[in-house]
């Protein structure tokens, strides 16, 4: 999972006072298109810079500044107009023009825009190191690991990634100078064990000269134990050749499942049972080894599985063969699931849903998706009815979340996924009220 961080405010407003925008032309000619008129400069120096390429998304069109850093677009219609602009030696910046209606009356009269655009030269490096702690209590740098950095999101692109060498170290050499830079890790896979960056590091700033080394403090990556998820099991449909299954949503150590981690008892006497894991290691089945369950008896499986990160679950459920048992019923639906924007901070993105009508229930999992996702995958679980998202826990390439919630009930019994109702957020509306 890749993680976004927002740049800092001040970082944004040194952005945007650079960005300066002049409108000329204002008279009382009828007017219903404008010249748009884009003047980039070094963001050091304040000097104009010749031979930069600006590109118009509107327009689909590249022309290259003049020797005084301008670019000249006319007969441009009313509304925002997107341009990329971007020359050897500096970052590629975009800039969005707005080209407004002036005055009053039915006439139309757009007023000519100027823009300043500063642009960053690249150049400066931050290099640092990540490392992890292993079982044995060792440190180590970790190899291969993804690291992210993160620019104002003018910058294109404002996401940058590379990989730690063998010995867990890694090298930005050309990140641009004069601002800000977030430094993170997401979560990562390391001997089969899962592991988050444990946080973020601010590097840069005004004084950055390209060519200046930053040395980042180390990251530490923490050893995450995910939450293993009951998705399904079968204990109010056995018959006496059944199998017990019980199905998870994370795969399973094999070593864990075996008779000394899973019981069967009828009364107070324990059955003789044998104990098989699925070949996508995701699945228990249970089997009385005489071959048959007694017809009409009531019994109770407990047991115990392991993720292969060390995340443990327990089961205690009851069930009659040929029968069911009440509290293995699965829960309903849950009602009127919504998603908002937290009116208090936009960054983030609230879900709130209903109990649902039938069933007991003690938890909700929370299973998302994304515009780049074909599957929703579980994310957390919760016992109120409400989960608050940050918006920048999401890569900056995701533009919609999907979320479904399934209720689960005291056995870990979660509701059925047929019939759940998924609802989407779109970032970008929350980032227009931004």
């Amino acid at each position: 999972m890749q993680l976004k961080y927002a740049f800092s405010f001040a970082a944004v407003a040194a952005f945007l006072a650079a960005c300066d925008s002049t409108v000329t032309n204002i008279n009382d000619d009828a007017k219903a298109e404008g010249t748009i008129t884009i003047k980039v400069v070094d963001n050091h120096s304040g000097a104009a810079l010749s031979g930069v390429t600006v590109y118009s998304v509107v327009d689909d069109k590249a022309v290259v500044a003049d020797s005084l850093g301008l670019s000249v677009w006319k007969n441009q219609a009313l509304g925002d107009h997107s341009y990329q602009i971007s020359k050897d030696g500096y970052a590629t910046v975009h800039a969005l023009v707005n080209l407004a209606e002036q005055g009053a009356g039915d006439v139309p009269r757009v007023g000519d825009v100027i823009q300043t655009v500063p642009m960053y030269k690249v150049g400066v490096q931050a290099k640092g190191i990540v490392l992890f702690t292993d079982d044995k209590g060792k440190t180590n740098g970790a190899s291969g690991v993804t690291v992210y950095a993160n620019l104002p999101k003018e910058f294109v692109p404002c996401e940058l990634t590379t990989k730690t060498s063998e010995n867990g170290e890694y090298s930005f050499d050309k990140l641009p100078e004069g601002v800000e830079v977030t430094i993170s890790v997401g979560q990562e896979q390391i001997k089969s064990k899962t592991y988050m960056g444990n946080d973020v590091k601010l590097v840069g700033g005004t004084s950055m000269r390209a060519g200046d080394i930053i040395n980042v403090s180390s990251i530490s990556l923490v050893k995450s134990s995910a939450q293993i998820v009951k998705i399904d099991d079968n204990t109010n449909s056995i018959d006496v050749s059944s199998d017990i299954t019980f199905t998870y949503a994370t795969e399973l150590e094999s070593d864990s499942v075996n008779t000394t981690k899973w019981s069967v008892s009828k009364g107070s006497s324990n059955v003789l049972i044998s104990v098989s894991l699925s070949k996508d290691k995701r699945t228990v089945s249970i089997s009385p080894y005489s071959g048959k369950w007694t017809e009409d008896a009531s019994y109770t499986v407990r047991g115990t599985v392991y993720s292969v990160d060390g995340a443990s679950s327990t089961v205690n459920s009851s069930f009659t063969v040929g029968g069911s048992d009440s509290s293995s019923d699965k829960p309903g639906q849950v009602e009127d699931l919504m998603f908002a924007t937290d009116p208090d901070y936009s960054y983030y993105a609230v879900l709130t849903w209903d109990e649902p009508k039938k069933g007991d229930v003690t938890r909700y999992n929370i299973y998302v998706k994304t515009n780049l996702d074909n599957d929703f995958a579980y994310r957390t679980y919760t016992s109120g009815t409400s989960y608050r998202f940050d918006l920048d826990d999401f890569s900056t390439s995701v533009t919609t979340i999907y979320a479904i919630v399934l209720p689960v009930n005291s056995d870990g019994v979660e509701a059925d996924i047929e019939g759940a109702k998924a609802v989407k957020y779109n970032i970008e509306d929350a980032d227009d009220d931004l």
